[in-house]
């Protein structure tokens, strides 16, 4: 779909060309009217007496009418291209609008009056041109040519002339059709007759007689559709019906033809299929005879100078009947393989496989010709003056004979009677002897035209001479013989631009469906991979289309881009698989038990070491060489696969080193060491299933450390842990690309399960749980303070779910997907530190002033040494490289940005109670961890329930609740501190129950009774294990509630580890910087921030102003409290903050 003014601007791209094509029809329609002068005054021709003259009165003039015929063809093509091509019209009407609004503003546009005048006469030409088409205008609207016609239709002679010549030569050509005395023009002859017979039927304005109709249907019976430049297409029925005259549309032979026209087409088509079958292999083995002849029969130039070879081969004409053989073979194959081709697609026949590989085979041995045909081009251009020579030779030997036999009968003068072969001549009178003379004039004519070289016109007169001659008595001549030299001379002569013709698959532009299949199908056979580049060649013919057509580079590139991209994916793409696969399997038989060992340089499930002895593809524009991409596809194949499974390094280097040995390719090393020697997980192996990492992995924030779930089932004695140093020797192995490919994989886990939570939330259960929990708000908005604790103890049990042994209750699926959630964000936590402590590691010896802005150019003020130079260049390009390093940590900002856009910018109703749900999700959390701490003291006791640490859920939590905005809405519930104070009017109401039931049974003298040893209980054991079970749900409801502060602080801030340009002071304000200076802990301070994160820090500065602010600053505590922060662990952190 071409943009508003395309259209306009592509007309007028082409405006030279069509007024090219005016200039040349004009000039065309003065020439063909010329000759129908001629012709008309040749067949009017009378002597003094008003009698036609004797020589002229049953001439044909074949070679005149052939040339009218020429001509008036141009005009039919023409018109059949214009007919066929819709948009010039439509882009001519859009043109010629365009032009109207700028006459209209004419002052506005800066545009010369007489230049726009111009253009507008040359358009509105054009306009007329081809509203009445070429061939009507030229019959009907011609001046010039009007009157030619009223003199033709009083000539009767020069019509009857006319339709002999069609149905003579009608007649002569269909017999041969399909053949192999097909000549090389006779199709084109059949169109040039059509052309001729249409002009008679105009000229007459009669209908054609009987014998003209039966050759006409049966022509469009034998021949219904003519193939020329480019498989251009003309149906001659159509042809037919759309230029005869309307007056004698009538004509019963068109409107029989019109009933069979769908018959003969598939009727054709089968001809051909049937001839296809007669005639291929035949072709085919002449062809190869052909080719091996040929390269043995022309020689170099030097050999024809040699009088003795000259002489043995004076009327051996097998150096002449070489390159017409080859010619005549190669239109063959062309005319069969555009009309087959053509005729399917028209008819939506299908073609076999068998027969598809056919027609490829036939584009092949074209471009084999024209391949042969160049590389003797130079000794046939050498050899075209003595090819000629021996040609005019053999018909000048001919005329010689007739020559001596005419001077002989007109010397005896009366005696003529007694040579047998004039016995057609022989008249009373004086006819006899002008019959003679001419005869005589007419010989000496063509041997004077065989004199010289073979130009086109010697040989048009020397035809036009042998026509008259002919007509004139049954001489003893051979003319069908001499006819068939005089085209070999014309084909000799015209041997490269035949050449081209009959050799151009431009055809296949309109058949590029076929360049896929066809290359899929040499690709399977090794055998006819040497097609390839012939078929690249035959393809890329289509250029000389868009060539003539005048397009811009832009449309010859779109198809050798085309060509390009079929190469790849159907050959290049297939040829890199499987050689992969064949060194897979290769290499696997080896290391794998059990496989039975071969010799990988032998075996093999083809060879494939041909495509890579294969030369580069040329195109057009381009080469492709098949070897090169095959090297480039295995160079990162080998170099990702190592870098994704370091564990199997040593496989991808044996098939490395096998491709060398095998199919000569020279690999580059993969610069990969073997693994990671120093821990136990890569970030590579993570990445490879991060589905299951965030599954089997609890996640610790303090320690920034993940650590694997127990499982029974696979029978492990040790788990397996993964922090921020195998991030750091991750990344000296495998460089920061891996952590962006991590941060993709991050952003494409979280988008999977942001979609899972919906589904999860929208289902009746949840909905009911919602409406519940909001209507209980709304209603006790007035009487409770908040969200208590009572309600959701309450609400708990009601979200089970009938569940099988392979189901989870809803809480718990809910739990699942929020956990694993929170632990890929902690993965990012743990990345973005170990990609600090990398660049810290590295950076760590480099300092740069900031008086100074490079060393480079500091060391050349300085005058330096070229070493000084050249290292202070490599200290600024590790400068650049750890700035470039520190952006890869800069990324959980932009996490957050893109999902809290994505959830502000729709109406997630799913999510709109979310934060509803949380205080149930709390307590099934804790209660889960109450019942795994129950099992670890059971005997029997499964290890895959087992609970180290969960801060992957409240960091999901946090999440959730950052990019859905429920942050207020959460904190409006005030769950934590009703749930808190629940839990301690719980402790203290237990505990005053147990002092009484205490005071009512201690009035007893027994009961107060100890052994020695013991010390008095207040409390009953049952009462004790409730309120020991209090104190721990107060302890882990407090740390849920922390960690969760802590998570939201966490997604509030930019970085999650600490930065690479830590420093000791950045994190304190001005009075603290004078506190702690005093007491020397600054360094530590750093330290503690390098080895447990920023967070940790924070986190202790929060407890030390709270520490301040209740103790002073002069308190011996808090000082001792500020001298100890290296000491603090990170559970102690944690606790100080509760």
């Amino acid at each position: 779909m071409l943009l508003e003014g395309e259209p306009q601007k592509a007309f007028g791209h082409a405006l030279s060309l069509f007024m090219e094509l005016s200039d040349i029809t004009h000039r065309m329609t003065a020439v063909v009217c010329n000759l129908l002068h001629q012709l008309d005054f040749i067949y009017s021709l009378q002597d003094k007496n008003g009698t036609s003259c004797e020589s002229f009165k049953n001439v044909t003039l074949i070679s005149a009418f052939s040339s009218l015929a020429d001509g008036l063809a141009l005009f039919l093509i023409l018109d059949e291209i214009l007919a066929q091509n819709g948009r010039i019209k439509s882009y001519l009407s859009l043109f010629t609008s365009m032009l109207n609004k700028v006459k209209a503003e004419v002052d506005n546009l800066g545009i010369a009056v007489g230049d726009l005048d111009c253009l507008d006469q040359v358009v509105s030409h054009l306009e007329k041109l081809l509203d009445t088409g070429l061939f009507q205008r030229l019959l009907q609207d011609e001046l010039s040519w009007v009157e030619v016609l009223q003199k033709v239709r009083q000539n009767r002679k020069f019509l009857d002339a006319c339709t002999s010549c069609v149905h003579d030569g009608l007649s002569e050509i269909l017999p041969r059709l399909d053949t192999w005395k097909e000549s090389l023009f006779d199709r084109k002859k059949i169109l040039h007759y059509v052309a001729l017979f249409l002009f008679s039927t105009y000229a007459s304005a009669q209908i054609p007689e009987k014998r003209l109709a039966k050759v006409i249907m049966e022509m469009l019976q034998v021949v219904p559709v003519i193939y020329c430049e480019g498989g251009f297409r003309f149906m001659l029925l159509d042809l037919l019906r759309s230029h005869f005259p309307r007056s004698l549309s009538s004509w019963p032979t068109l409107r029989d033809a019109a009933t069979d026209s769908a018959a003969a087409k598939n009727n054709y088509l089968k001809h051909l299929n049937e001839m296809y079958s007669r005639d291929w292999q035949s072709m085919k083995e002449a062809l190869a005879c052909w080719v091996a002849s040929f390269q043995s029969t022309v020689h170099p130039v030097g050999v024809f100078f040699m009088y003795d070879w000259v002489e043995n081969q004076h009327g051996d004409l097998c150096l002449c009947t070489n390159p017409v053989q080859g010619i005549l073979l190669s239109n063959r194959m062309q005319m069969m393989a555009t009309s087959m081709l053509d005729l399917h697609a028209l008819l939506q026949v299908p073609i076999r496989r068998e027969r598809l590989m056919s027609l490829c085979h036939m584009v092949v041995l074209m471009k084999v010709v024209e391949n042969t045909f160049h590389k003797k081009e130079l000794g046939i251009v050498q050899s075209l003056p003595h090819m000629i020579n021996l040609i005019q030779t053999d018909i000048e030997h001919s005329l010689l004979l007739v020559k001596d036999k005419l001077l002989s009968e007109i010397s005896r003068g009366s005696q003529v009677g007694k040579m047998r072969f004039l016995s057609s001549l022989t008249r009373r009178g004086k006819n006899t002897d002008t019959r003679l003379t001419d005869s005589l004039s007419l010989v000496l004519i063509s041997l004077r035209m065989l004199e010289g070289g073979g130009s086109s016109k010697r040989f048009f007169i020397l035809s036009t001479a042998l026509d008259v001659l002919q007509s004139i008595g049954q001489l003893d001549i051979d003319y069908s013989r001499i006819k068939k030299l005089i085209s070999k001379v014309e084909i000799i002569a015209q041997f490269q631009s035949l050449m081209e013709e009959v050799t151009d698959c431009s055809f296949l532009y309109w058949r590029k469906e076929m360049i896929g299949t066809w290359f899929s199908m040499v690709y399977v056979d090794v055998n006819k991979f040497s097609w390839l580049q012939y078929l690249v060649d035959a393809f890329c013919d289509g250029q000389r289309l868009l060539k003539l057509g005048h397009v811009g580079k832009s449309s010859m590139h779109s198809l050798e881009e085309e060509i390009e991209n079929a190469v790849k994916n159907e050959i290049i793409a297939p040829l890199c698989r499987d050689i992969e696969t064949d060194l897979r399997l290769h290499v696997h038989s080896t290391h794998l038990k059990g496989s039975v060992h071969v010799n990988p340089r032998k075996t093999g499930v083809r060879n494939l070491s041909w495509y890579l002895q294969l030369k580069p593809l040329r195109l057009p524009f381009k080469c492709i060489d098949i070897k090169l991409h095959v090297d480039s596809y295995l160079n990162s194949a080998f170099y990702k696969y190592t870098a994704m499974s370091s564990n199997d390094w040593k496989i991808y280097l044996d098939m490395r080193q096998l491709a060398g040995l095998k199919y000569g390719l020279v690999l580059d090393e993969i610069h990969l060491p073997e693994h990671c020697l120093d821990c136990d997980v890569d970030v590579a192996e993570i990445m490879q299933s991060l589905t299951k990492f965030a599954a089997c992995y609890l996640y610790n924030m303090n320690n920034q450390v993940f650590i694997e779930k127990a499982s029974s089932s696979q029978g492990q004695k040790a788990l397996r842990v993964f922090c921020m140093d195998h991030v750091a020797s991750s990344i000296t192995t495998h460089g920061f690309g891996m952590i962006s490919a991590a941060i993709d994989s991050v952003l494409k886990f979280l988008t999977q399960k942001i979609v899972a939570l919906p589904e999860l939330l929208q289902e009746n259960i949840v909905k009911t749980l919602s409406v519940k929990e909001f209507n209980f708000l709304k209603i006790g908005k007035e009487t409770t303070n908040g969200y208590p604790l009572a309600r959701v103890e309450e609400q708990n049990g009601a979200v089970k779910l009938p569940c099988t042994d392979d189901e989870l209750r809803f809480l718990e699926r809910l739990h699942c997907i929020i956990t694993e959630m929170g632990n890929v964000l902690g993965l990012v936590r743990v990345l973005q530190a170990g990609c600090s402590r990398h660049v810290h590691h590295t950076s760590r010896f480099l300092y740069k002033p900031i008086t100074i802005k490079s060393y480079e150019e500091h060391a050349q003020k300085l005058g330096s040494i070229n070493g000084m130079i050249t290292a202070g260049k490599i200290m600024d390009m590790a400068i650049e490289n750890k700035q470039h390093a520190e952006e890869h940590v800069k990324c959980f900002s932009s996490l957050l940005t893109a999902f809290s856009k994505e959830f502000q910018s729709i109406d997630n109703l799913p999510f709109r109670d979310f934060y509803l749900i949380i205080p149930h999700l709390v307590i099934n959390l804790i209660d889960s961890k109450f019942n795994c701490k129950d099992n670890i003291l059971r005997r029997g006791r499964d290890m895959g329930n087992q609970i180290t640490t969960d801060d992957g859920f409240v960091m999901g939590v946090a999440f959730v609740l950052k990019v859905t905005g429920q942050e207020k809405s959460f904190d409006g519930l005030c769950w934590f501190a009703n749930a808190s104070k629940h839990l301690e009017e719980q402790l203290l109401s237990l505990e005053e129950s147990s002092r009484y039931t205490e005071q009512r049974t201690g009035s007893s003298g027994l009961t107060r009774l100890k052994l020695w040893g013991q010390t008095a209980s207040p409390v009953s054991t049952e009462d004790q294990k409730r309120i020991d079970k209090l104190k721990s749900y107060q302890k882990e409801l407090e740390l849920v509630r922390c960690g969760l502060e802590f998570s939201l602080h966490c997604n509030t801030t930019t970085s999650l580890g600490y930065d690479s340009s830590f420093s000791k002071d950045a994190f304190l304000a001005d009075d603290e910087k004078i506190c702690f200076v005093g007491v020397g802990i600054t360094d530590d301070l750093a330290k503690l921030g390098q080895d447990h994160g920023l967070e940790c820090v924070y986190l202790y500065l929060h407890w030390v102003r709270w520490l301040i602010g209740f103790m002073g600053s002069n308190n011996l505590v808090v000082l001792g409290w500020l001298s100890w922060p290296m000491k603090l662990s990170s559970s102690v952190l944690r606790n100080l903050q509760v």
